[in-house]
């Protein structure tokens, strides 16, 4: 599944839905930790139909650099996981009554 958004600058951002293994080649191509969330933009966004390497994110306009976090990061505080409850079985002297 893919999501097109309008950047900032004009530009149409392509932005496929991304897997574990996207995440573990972004960290192996980021120099830093504070640098993963560009090569992670970098390893799920197209822009005007062109695939970027990590470098081309940084040359990017802030504001279309901005927008593309955004719309990465929205994708993490969605993927929450939830609590499972588990069922308390009832005493025998509720189930008898």
């Amino acid at each position: 599944m893919t999501k097109k958004i309008t950047l900032p600058s004009g530009k149409i951002a392509t932005l496929k839905k991304g897997r574990g293994f996207d995440l573990l080649q972004a960290q192996q191509k980021a120099k830093t930790s504070e640098e993963i969330p560009y090569a992670l933009i970098a390893e799920l966004a197209e822009i005007d139909g062109q695939k970027l390497v990590y470098e081309d994110i940084l040359e990017l306009d802030l504001e279309d650099v901005i927008a593309l976090q955004a719309e990465i990061s929205g994708k993490f505080t969605e993927a929450k996981a939830k609590e499972v409850k588990e069922e308390t079985q009832k005493p025998l002297e509720q189930i008898i009554a």
